[in-house]
Formats: C-alpha cells, sequence, structure tokens
C-alpha cells in the first residue's frame, strides 16, 4: 500500500533553509581503528552484539566515530533484529548526547530499511532528517527514492524529486538513475524518459532502467528501440537489461527481431544465466519457434522450476498440450518438484486432450501435496472433469469448495452446457440468483 505521508518538508530541505549548525560531518570523527576494524569483521548479529558490549564496558558507546560505525553495521546486516538494533543505537546516542545525530547515521539508517523492503521507515527517517535540519546530500536521495518504490509511495517520490532539483542534485548519475526507476514504476515512463534525456552521464544502469520502464508498460517497441539506442551509444548491456529486451521480443512476437537479439547475445558475449534462458525459451515459444526453445530447453544443464513451468505453460497456450504433458514427465521423474503453477498447467493439458486417466493423477498429486486448497487449482478440475465428461466429480469438487468465486460458478455451468445438460446448467444459474437475493454476492 502507498504511503499516506504528507512530507511537506521534502520541498523545503534546500542548503538556504538548513542551518549550518546542524551539520555533523562524519570526517571529524577521532579515528579509532581497533574497534572500527572489530566492527567490520562481524558477520553474523552474535559477533556484532559481542563487540558491542564489548567496547561499552570500554566507554565507547559516546564516541562518536564508533557508534556511527555501529549504526552503519548493524543496519547493512538488513533483518528485523539489526534494524531495530540500529535504531535503538541511534536514539539512545541523540539521547545521551543531546543532539540530532549525524547525516551519516541517517544516510545509514535509510539504505538499510530501504533495503531491506521497509519504504516507510526510509521515508520518515527523511522527513525526520529534514525537520532536524540536517541537510539530505547524493547519498541520501538514491535509498529514499529506493523507498518509494518499494512501498509504491510515488507521491512522496515526486516531492523528492522537488527537492533533488532545488538542491541542485540532478545531474548525479545514481540520483537519476533512481529518478527514472520510480516513474518508470509508476507508470509515468515520460517524465523517467526526460529526466534520462537530461543527464549528462548515463550508465548501463540508466539505459536499463528506461528499457525496463518501457517493457513494464507494456511499450515494447520502445524499449527495443531504446535497446539498439544504447548499443549504439557504446554501452553494454548487462543480464538485467538482455531479460527486459527479450521479454518485450516476446511480447512482439516477431521472430525475426528475436534473432536479432539472439545474433547481438552470441556476438557481444553477454554471459547467460538462469534468468535469461528463461526469458528466451519464453520467446522463442511466443514467437512460434517451438524448436529453438526446445532445444535450448534441453542445452539447459541446471534447469530451474520457472523454466519447467515457462516452457510447460507456454505448450499449454499453443496447444500442444501433448507436449506439456511430456516435460511434465520428466520433472516427476528427474526435476524439481512441481508446484501450483505447474499443476496448473498440467490440468489445463489434460482438458485440452480430454485425458482423464491423466488428470486424475494431477488430482491426486494435488491432494498429496496440500494443492487442493487453491480456487484456481479447483477451478482448474472442474473445468477438466467438466471437459472430459464426468460431471459428478466435477460437482463433488465444487460442493467441497470453501470458497467459491464466479470462475467457480461459471465453470460449472459452461461444463453443462458443453455437456448439453441444460437442466442442470439453469438449476446452478438459478442458485446463484437466490444467493445474490439473500446474500448480495454468490
Amino acid at each position: 500500500m502507498a504511503a499516506t505521508l504528507q512530507l511537506y518538508p521534502l520541498l523545503s530541505a534546500t542548503a538556504n533553509t538548513i542551518s549550518p549548525c546542524y551539520q555533523i560531518e562524519s570526517k571529524t570523527m577521532t579515528k579509532d581503528t581497533s574497534p572500527i576494524g572489530s566492527l567490520e569483521k562481524c558477520k553474523t548479529m552474535d559477533e556484532l552484539k559481542q563487540v558491542h558490549c564489548r567496547f561499552t564496558k570500554k566507554g565507547l558507546n559516546y564516541k562518536l566515530s564508533f557508534v556511527t560505525k555501529l549504526i552503519a553495521q548493524y543496519a547493512s546486516m538488513g533483518s528485523i533484529e539489526s534494524l531495530d538494533y540500529a535504531r535503538k543505537a541511534f536514539e539512545l546516542f541523540k539521547e545521551d548526547e543531546e543532539t540530532n545525530g549525524t547525516l551519516f547515521m541517517y544516510n545509514s539508517l535509510i539504505r538499510g530499511y530501504s533495503t531491506a523492503g521497509f519504504g516507510d521507515e526510509a521515508i520518515l527517517l527523511y522527513v525526520q532528517l529534514v525537520v532536524n535540519g540536517i541537510m539530505p546530500d547524493k547519498y541520501t536521495f538514491p535509498f529514499v527514492l529506493s523507498g518509494c518504490v518499494k512501498v509504491e509511495a510515488f507521491r512522496e517520490g515526486i516531492q523528492l524529486h522537488g527537492a533533488v532539483v532545488k538542491m541542485g542534485l540532478e545531474e548525479d548519475v545514481f540520483i537519476g538513475n533512481s529518478l527514472i526507476h520510480l516513474y518508470g514504476e509508476s507508470g509515468a515512463i515520460d517524465k523517467g524518459r526526460k529526466v534520462f534525456d537530461e543527464m549528462l552521464d548515463r550508465n548501463v544502469v540508466s539505459w536499463t532502467s528506461l528499457i525496463c520502464g518501457y517493457a513494464r508498460r507494456e511499450l515494447a517497441k520502445e524499449a527495443i528501440s531504446s535497446f539498439f539506442e544504447m548499443v549504439a551509444a557504446g554501452t553494454k548491456p548487462n543480464s538485467v537489461t538482455m531479460v527486459c529486451v527479450i521479454g518485450a521480443c516476446a511480447k512482439l512476437k516477431d521472430p525475426e527481431l528475436g534473432k536479432r537479439i539472439c545474433t547481438y547475445i552470441g556476438e557481444s558475449g553477454v554471459k547467460l544465466n538462469a534468468l535469461m534462458v528463461n526469458a528466451l525459451v519464453d520467446m522463442y515459444m511466443k514467437c512460434g519457434a517451438f524448436d529453438e526453445a526446445k532445444r535450448l530447453f534441453d542445452e539447459c544443464v541446471d534447469r530451474s522450476l520457472v523454466l519447467y513451468n515457462t516452457i510447460l505453460s507456454n505448450y499449454v497456450r499453443q496447444g500442444l498440450a501433448r507436449e506439456a504433458l511430456t516435460i511434465l514427465d520428466e520433472m516427476l521423474q528427474q526435476g524439481p518438484k512441481p508446484d501450483r503453477i505447474t499443476l496448473l498447467s498440467a490440468i489445463s493439458a489434460c482438458s485440452q486432450l480430454g485425458d482423464v486417466l491423466s488428470g486424475r493423477c494431477c488430482h491426486s498429486y494435488a491432494l498429496r501435496n496440500g494443492l487442493e486448497g487453491w480456487d484456481s487449482i479447483c477451478n482448474a478440475m472442474i473445468d477438466m472433469y467438466m471437459g472430459c465428461g464426468k460431471q459428478e466429480k466435477a460437482c463433488k469438487i465444487f460442493d467441497l469448495m470453501p470458497n467459491k468465486t464466479v470462475v467457480s460458478w461459471n465453470s460449472l455451468i459452461a461444463g453443462f452446457i458443453r455437456n448439453g445438460d441444460l437442466k442442470s446448467a439453469w438449476g446452478i444459474f438459478n442458485e446463484i440468483q437466490s444467493m445474490i437475493l439473500f446474500l448480495g454476492t454468490p
């Protein structure tokens, strides 16, 4: 859910409105190599707490350099426990020293909360920072903007953009990248493009953020066009870029364009990873190049569940149900354990073939693995049994469903109609009308 904070202080955070007396810079800290070194070596919370305890006994818990590094180290671990410890250390330091804290402390906490997905906390810390008269810097904004994206606080993100402009930080490449990502995720990709066009320096993240923003908004042509612009500009894409570009090709279902992208991958030396292989298989399937997709699938040594689900669901979508069930057999023999997504595709394949025996095997698998509780699985099985002429089995599944959805009722009615049982179809339809009359919803 998007944050609903009214962050009016954001726009007032300028160099002219913040008193210099609050600017406590970390570079004034007294060097203390031994405690700092001990903190940096800590890899777990237990180790960090032991070091914290040891140096607290020595009275270093009031030393700025030690507390600053302690907060940063706790925050970097990114767990709820570590962030709680970081916040407590921060609040105790402020209380004991009667200070508002330092920018470095705030940045460490904002980064920790944002990276861990607690965007609301990152935004609140930013507001607290500004209210306390501490000027944010170029290291503050990327993580606050990232926090806005994670909690869909796009209105606050726009206010942050205003603060960036007022402080003259819009030329920073990391802030620019964060703004492109923000606008891409919010659906305002045109604003993201404007930020991109105004950037003096662009790196692979800048291009990737723009391309992925286009791809996510169903603007596949713009994504592909930006990719070729990127290549022409001499910026080498990374695997994230390629996954977005391949996905855009899949949406266009253009085999020739797909070949151009694959040729580029081969010539540029971009190393294939699991995400890229999965995207390529999906692209080939959507472009109708089934043999290429299967060849790439077979050449993949470490086939993940996602890869199996990709080829299986595409076979079903293309009406190649027999091939889909062959993939399922391979999974059951030597692949990863099928999940709910796998089973939905398999049941659909059985329905297409009218293969009630394989359908029953899927039903049994769902029961053995606790998947029958999913509405989508039950709906698929109702449709499958109805398609195979097994109305009693379909009705039994329907009757046992604790949460019947509109899809459940529709699947049952459609099945009766397909089988010519109009009387039963009317009976179910009348039952729905009665429920709507008394309960307001089926």
